[in-house]
Order: C-alpha cells, then sequence, then structure tokens
C-alpha cells in the first residue's frame, strides 16, 4: 500500500466517526503528508502540546476563560510570533500545519486551527467560524462566546464587525444573517482546508494534487456536486471513462433538474459508447 492508499484509508476512517472525535491536528498533519510523506506528526503534536503548557504556567485555577485567551494571544502571537501571511496569501504552504508551525505564519484557517488545538488542551470551547472569504474562532464560554481572529493576532471581534467582514467579501447586496456566526463541523473544516489547496492547485494547473484534494473531499462529502463535476472531468482526461461516468451519474442524482443535466447525460451516454470499446 502506497502513502495515497494509506492517506485515503485514514480519511475514510475520520469520516466515519462522530465529529467530536475527529482529532483536527491529526487530520491537518494528514492533508500535509501529501506533500511532505516523512514529517513526523508526533513532533508537531508536541509543539501544540508545549504551547499550551506554557499558557497554564502563570495561570491560576480560577482563571476566567478571558483572561486564558489574553495569555493565549500573548504565547502565539508575541512570543512564538504567529502572524497571517499578507505577502505570500496562496502559498500551498499556508496551508499545510507541519509549515505553518515551522514557519509561524498561514492564512485565517491554519492560524485558527492551530488557535483551537492549543485552547482545546488548556480545557477551552473554541470552535471554528466559516465566514464567507474569511476564517475565525469563537469561544464559548459560561456567559456568551467571544469571537476572535488569529489571522491578525488574535483580534477580538463584535458581532458587527464579523458581519460587516461578510459584507465585504459579498457586496453590498449582502442582507445581514446571524447564521453564518455558527460553528462549523471539524469535518466541514477540514474540508474548507481541502477546498483552498483544491483553488490553489487548480490555478497551478496541477492535476495530480487537484485529483488529490477532489477525493478527499468528497471523501468527507461523497455528494458534494461541485468536486463530483470536477473529478469527473479529470476522469475523462486521464483516459477513463467508466470512473467519469460513475461521477457524472452520482452528479445528476444531486442536482436534480439542473440546465445542465441534458447537457451532462449526453455527454454520458457518449462516455459508455467509449467504455463499450475499452477491454
Amino acid at each position: 500500500m502506497d502513502l495515497t492508499d494509506t492517506i485515503d484509508k485514514e480519511f475514510s476512517q475520520i469520516a466515519s466517526l462522530a465529529d467530536d472525535r475527529i482529532d483536527l491536528a491529526h487530520g491537518a498533519l494528514l492533508i500535509a503528508k501529501a506533500v511532505y510523506p516523512d514529517l513526523k506528526e508526533s513532533l508537531y503534536l508536541e509543539r501544540l502540546d508545549r504551547m499550551a503548557s506554557r499558557v497554564k504556567l502563570d495561570m491560576t485555577a480560577d482563571a476566567k476563560s478571558e483572561d486564558i485567551i489574553t495569555k493565549l494571544n500573548d504565547v502565539l502571537f508575541e512570543q512564538e510570533k504567529f502572524r497571517g501571511n499578507h505577502e505570500n496569501y496562496y502559498d500551498p504552504d499556508n496551508s499545510f500545519l507541519n509549515r505553518v508551525l515551522d514557519r509561524k505564519t498561514g492564512i485565517p484557517i491554519t492560524l485558527s486551527l492551530i488557535y483551537i488545538e492549543v485552547a482545546g488542551r488548556l480545557g477551552l470551547d473554541v470552535r471554528g467560524i466559516g465566514l464567507p472569504g474569511h476564517f475565525i474562532t469563537a469561544l464559548y464560554h459560561a456567559s456568551g462566546k467571544i469571537f476572535i481572529d488569529p489571522f491578525n493576532r488574535g483580534e477580538i471581534l463584535t458581532v458587527d464587525e464579523c458581519l460587516e467582514i461578510i459584507r465585504t467579501h459579498m457586496g453590498n447586496a449582502f442582507a445581514p444573517d446571524l447564521h453564518w456566526l455558527q460553528p462549523i463541523s471539524r469535518k466541514e473544516l477540514l474540508t474548507r482546508m481541502l477546498r483552498n489547496l483544491k483553488l490553489i492547485y487548480a490555478r497551478q494547473d496541477d492535476d495530480v494534487m487537484l485529483f488529490k484534494m477532489l477525493h478527499w473531499i468528497l471523501t468527507f462529502q461523497p455528494e458534494a456536486p461541485a468536486e463530483l463535476c470536477e473529478r469527473a472531468m479529470l476522469y475523462e482526461a486521464m483516459g477513463n471513462p467508466s470512473r467519469a461516468v460513475k461521477d457524472w451519474e452520482r452528479y445528476i442524482a444531486n442536482v436534480g433538474d439542473h440546465k445542465s443535466v441534458t447537457t451532462i447525460r449526453a455527454r454520458v451516454d457518449n462516455l459508455k459508447k467509449q467504455q463499450s470499446r475499452i477491454h
């Protein structure tokens, strides 16, 4: 079994778990193994452990959640100097947890993942908030929740500031909707990381890596129409009509009466003819 097969198997195992049993750091490091197959996962998990231990050093047993967040921000952004990579935002390394921990720079979702993982080791309930065009976290505590932006050095955001981020991304036609401020699942977070990489590799015309990202997205979301369509087209380009037909048929089943269905049905019929000639 080669490395890709091993990762495929592990992603399938993760996808079968209840969401609260998913280890985000492990999932993120699995993604990174697509490019860094020799990374030692234990070394990076130990770094997260050590950062959490440093936050604990000066904390009392009765410390409030807000005080722990202040100390956490100090360790991550003042001492460790994690920062958002504004200069080279679309560098794939910004999406690989090992490289973000090595270089101390990343994009919103990977810095948020580190924040979630370190906070979790401190007993805090910090979850990912997938705003359109940006990713932040929220600390849930006894008296409510606090929105935190790890890409901007742990800045605390109000609800109005979160809605403004969405409005900036979506345009003036945006109608404020608080559903965007609900936490996403761990599976959704990992899938969003994969979608970021999918876009990067599509821009780079790297079909090998693009295929891997599509395959793993569909492991978490087997009926995702966009990825079924994209993988079907890749299968066609690879000369694999039988696999393309399977993805197109699943795509059709999930988009209903979309205007593209008639065209795709004709495409599937043509692929089946090709398939019958390949023996």
